[in-house]
């Protein structure tokens, strides 16, 4: 194809649009305060100017006085007192994110990991005929994708929570404060068992702690490639998901 001087300016001009109407331009999502039992994400315009808001680099778990820190590598992760290893998560887990929170609203940090490890159905499935309900919540090589809370309790680290293998494995997850109530909410991206690491996630959902474990408090299906937490001028935290 031959590029003339005539025809330049308007390629170029829809080429612009093209890149402003792509997906991957951001879109400004907001959880909107309660009213009775409704509560849900409501798109925004795009906030001219914003703040990034990341999980804290350290947090004081065991109530020492001094902060640990986390160190991710090659899928294990460890809890760091200074130099000192307090906690390393186990060889047959692969911890693909982790973060500090208090998600499950105790008003002490933890910290949250996104793992993937080999997959192990309930008890009870063992007496159910067809391999009960979780059967199929792993991909082809076997794992399962869980949300593990560990925290400091009774003098060692251990696990505060630890979820069954999920439905839908989580892309990413991100534990902040939607709707300004002072309590972190959960954020996912999910995505299918047998999709490609390359495919987008499908699922925008956020989730709460209702003292036991997380319910679900808003979704949106769609295609998702990252979200990222921010902080708009008014105060307001949003979820911008291109």
């Amino acid at each position: 194809m031959t590029v003339t001087r005539k025809s330049f300016f308007p390629l170029l001009f829809s080429l612009l649009a093209l890149l402003l109407l792509s997906p991957l331009t951001p879109r400004a999502w907001e959880l909107t305060p309660p009213v009775g039992l409704q509560q849900g994400l409501q798109p925004i315009p795009l906030p001219a100017s914003y703040e990034l808001l990341d999980s804290p680099p350290q947090a004081d778990l065991n109530g020492d006085g001094h902060p640990e820190m986390l160190r991710l590598a090659d899928g294990r992760l460890a809890i760091l007192s200074g130099t000192q290893a307090g906690w390393q998560s186990p060889a047959s887990w692969r911890v693909a994110q982790a973060a500090f929170s208090d998600l499950n609203r105790d008003g002490l940090p933890e910290v949250a990991l996104l793992v993937w490890r080999p997959f192990r159905p309930w008890p009870v499935d063992a007496w159910l005929p067809h391999g009960g309900r979780i059967s199929e919540f792993h991909d082809a090589e076997g794992q399962s994708c869980h949300l593990i809370l560990i925290g400091w309790k009774r003098g060692v680290y251990r696990e505060l929570w630890a979820g069954s293998a999920l439905a839908e494995p989580v892309r990413a997850f991100a534990a902040t404060d939607l709707d300004a109530d002072g309590k972190e909410e959960l954020v996912v991206l999910e995505a299918a068992y047998d999709d490609p690491p390359s495919k987008t996630a499908n699922r925008l959902k956020v989730w709460e702690w209702n003292g036991f474990g997380f319910s679900a408090v808003s979704m949106l299906e769609g295609r998702f490639r990252q979200m990222q937490i921010v902080r708009a001028p008014d105060g307001r935290v949003l979820i911008l998901a291109p």
